[in-house]
């Protein structure tokens, strides 16, 4: 629960608040700027996104439009790990957001997503 302790001012939420905080955060008032993760009305696990995987499909896409990349097949890995990435603000981003955030751009029609879980490409249009 570091994001909800400050340890210079010996401030601390407590856990019923801190989970309020990110509940009022999944909601749209909240601008979905986070979600819960993990089994079904648990509550203690959640991502909290500076980006929302709508974003960084966006980022994305741009980076597809600037790089030349359309029709050409990449791994996750080089997405995110890869050499021409190295100055996109999508490197090193968690394998679980790309991976929403890519859904985004299969639901928009924008890419295709396939291949094994540890082996996965996407090919963008």
């Amino acid at each position: 629960m570091p994001l909800f302790h400050n340890s210079e001012l010996r401030k601390r939420l407590s856990l019923h608040d801190a989970r309020e905080v990110v509940d009022w955060m999944t909601r749209q008032e909240g601008s979905e700027r986070a979600e819960w993760i993990g089994k079904e009305g648990e509550k203690s696990v959640a991502w909290i996104y500076w980006r929302r995987p709508e974003e960084w499909a966006e980022v994305l896409g741009d980076w597809v439009e600037e790089t030349g990349q359309k029709n050409t097949v990449l791994t996750l890995y080089e997405l995110t790990e890869g050499d021409s990435t190295l100055s996109a603000e999508f490197h090193s981003m968690e394998p679980a957001i790309l991976q929403k955030s890519l859904n985004v751009l299969v639901k928009r029609g924008k890419a295709q997503v396939f291949g094994s879980e540890d082996q996965q490409g996407v090919k963008f249009f």
